[in-house]
């Protein structure tokens, strides 16, 4: 089964390259002031939820999955494997997140209750990539990446409003994320809980799909 994780990482560095070149375009557009951080945050977990997606689109193209079903892993395997690299996704976004975030908080000159809000908004792609990836997983599973990129694009557009109008919302009301600080670092931990019933539910799919 680490093979299978190994093959999904192969696959998706390429991808990583261009997202992570793009995530560092927005910290620098944040730095000069030109969008807000919840542009940086909203892309972040938007970077959760696609390379998961991609990954099925490319084993559809190649055929892999008749193949990696007569593994000794089996259809379980490759079930678990999409799981742990999902999981491996979203723990690398928040490391990426608060760790860029961190350098936007040095460069801005931000103290205080700022850097802490800079800081915890870091935690909102982690929560939302593992909860979409919960729902959007065993459809994926069940119904392809073509028809499962229509719920994806009703998942995208569904939480970049929550978490762009969430965060606009706050500020309007004085409300810092610092004043939320046990309700965030719950979130991720919640986000991959969620992912528990969904690998359960994923696998029935796929164990009872016609390959």
């Amino acid at each position: 089964m680490t093979g299978l994780v190994k093959k999904d990482l192969y696959l998706s560095l390429s991808m990583l390259k261009s997202y992570v070149l793009v995530a560092v375009v927005f910290a620098l557009l944040t730095l000069t002031g030109i969008y807000d951080i919840s542009f940086f945050v909203t892309y972040l977990s938007v970077m959760c939820i696609m390379i998961p997606v991609n990954l099925f689109a490319y084993d559809e193209q190649a055929r892999w999955d008749k193949y990696a079903a007569a593994l000794p892993s089996g259809r379980a395997g490759v079930v678990k494997a999409r799981y742990l690299f999902t999981i491996l996704i979203c723990l690398g976004s928040l490391a990426f997140a608060l760790f860029l975030q961190l350098i936007v908080a040095l460069f801005t000159g931000a103290q205080g209750q700022a850097r802490t809000d800079l800081l915890l908004s870091g935690l909102l792609p982690t929560a939302y990539g593992c909860f979409m990836n919960a729902v959007l997983l065993p459809l994926l599973f069940k119904f392809g990446s073509q028809k499962g990129r229509i719920y994806l694009l009703l998942a995208l557009g569904v939480g970049v409003g929550v978490i762009f109008g969430g965060l606009t919302g706050l500020k309007e009301m004085g409300i810092s994320l610092s004043e939320l600080t046990l309700p965030l670092f719950v979130l991720p931990v919640v986000g991959l809980l969620t992912l528990i019933p969904s690998y359960f539910l994923s696998r029935r799919i796929f164990f009872h799909k016609d390959l």
